[in-house]
């Protein structure tokens, strides 16, 4: 029999003592009539099993926040952002967030599945290195990437536990490589990816993009080896118009910028801060027009405020002389900016809504008459 008979035809523990330095090779032919084994998800579509994933975001941005969402809901067995992942046990190393502060981000997540933490306790653990070393690979005097005693004790965790999820928190704080050689990111999220297989969990490693992968919109930063390395990579970010504008500053947007097992890639979920945590925004308005409608807006208050100043009046009601809309189009501001009365009537009903303007009565009483204010 060839050497390479001998390697396909014996099991691989009989094949390492009888060939200690040989290669051990796949059995190919064994697949024959036998069905491809479906592809396993901690998220489907957003986080592979058994591979590292990437999800880059600004610093505040909000980014850990997801993750122990994201966490919670698979250690809680609930939806995670309208996917409904299979539940099990997390584990987390957070470098950014102390005790307190995880304590105060997963009392919102816990309150919103109307769950208590004993529950969540059950599956969910987490370690903090606020203020300690967190590093778990760092290069050798050859430059090549080595396992820290941290990284050790984190991963027989992992071997321990066998969660659907790892979240580690932040790439900066854990990776004293350099992030632009390529070779020692390979290295690292090798190790990684080794974990995650080894433990059959999906593993997320967040980071922060440099100023051009901000600028860009690609959440990149250092080498090009953190995107090729890892399956699976998403970008939270801010909801920006075209024009670099903000129209909400409780609005993000988590983009899948890779899915190298699905057809997932370019999926966005737009979200909104409310309640301590970022849900998802069913038919979000056009961020352009969204932006252009703040901008009215502003300008709305900024009148407003001025003729308050002045000691002029300003009327809700559409047939007065002093009707806001109608006069706040004839200021120099609102002709130079293109906005008409129609603009204004739509401003007014929206900061009503909002609660930012209200009704002030002035004069007599028995007059009753009112005139517009800031709340």
């Amino acid at each position: 029999m060839s050497f390479t008979k001998e390697l396909e035809s014996r099991p691989d523990n009989k094949v390492r003592h009888l060939f200690p330095n040989a290669l051990s090779f796949i059995n190919i032919a064994k697949w024959q009539d036998t069905p491809a084994p479906e592809r396993d998800w901690t998220i489907k579509g957003r986080i592979p099993l058994s591979a590292v994933t990437l999800c880059a975001g600004e610093g505040g941005i909000g980014k850990t926040l997801l993750m122990l969402h994201c966490g919670a809901a698979i250690a809680l067995g609930r939806d995670w952002l309208g996917a409904a992942p299979e539940p099990g046990p997390v584990l987390g190393l957070f470098c950014e967030d102390d005790e307190h502060e995880l304590h105060r981000r997963l009392d919102n997540i816990v309150e919103h599945y109307g769950e208590t933490h004993t529950e969540l306790a059950k599956n969910f653990k987490a370690t903090s290195r606020v203020g300690e070393d967190a590093v778990m690979a760092a290069p050798d005097r050859n430059g090549i990437i080595q396992p820290t005693p941290l990284f050790k004790q984190f991963q027989t965790a992992a071997y321990d536990l066998k969660p659907r999820l790892i979240i580690i928190d932040n790439s900066a704080d854990v990776f004293a490589g350099n992030e632009n050689d390529r070779a020692q990111v390979r290295q690292f999220v090798t190790m990684l990816r080794g974990m995650a297989v080894a433990a059959n969990a999906g593993l997320v490693l967040t980071s922060h993009p440099s100023i051009s992968g901000i600028n860009s919109g690609s959440g990149m930063s250092g080498s090009t080896g953190w995107h090729n390395s890892a399956r699976a990579r998403m970008y939270f970010k801010r909801a920006i118009t075209e024009k670099d504008e903000e129209p909400d500053p409780l609005l993000r947007v988590l983009q899948v910028m890779k899915s190298n097992y699905s057809a997932a890639e370019g999926e966005t979920i737009n979200l909104r801060w409310k309640n301590g945590l970022f849900l998802p925004v069913a038919g979000m308005s056009n961020l352009e027009r969204l932006a252009s409608e703040n901008r009215v807006d502003d300008l709305f208050l900024v009148l407003l405020d001025r003729c308050n100043g002045q000691g002029r009046k300003a009327s809700e009601k559409l047939n007065a002389p002093n009707y806001a809309p109608t006069i706040f189009a004839k200021e120099p501001e609102a002709k130079s900016a293109s906005i008409k009365k129609r603009d204004f009537q739509e401003a007014m009903q929206r900061l009503f809504s909002a609660n930012k303007i209200r009704l002030e009565p002035y004069g007599a009483p028995s007059r009753g008459t009112e005139k517009l204010v800031r709340q």
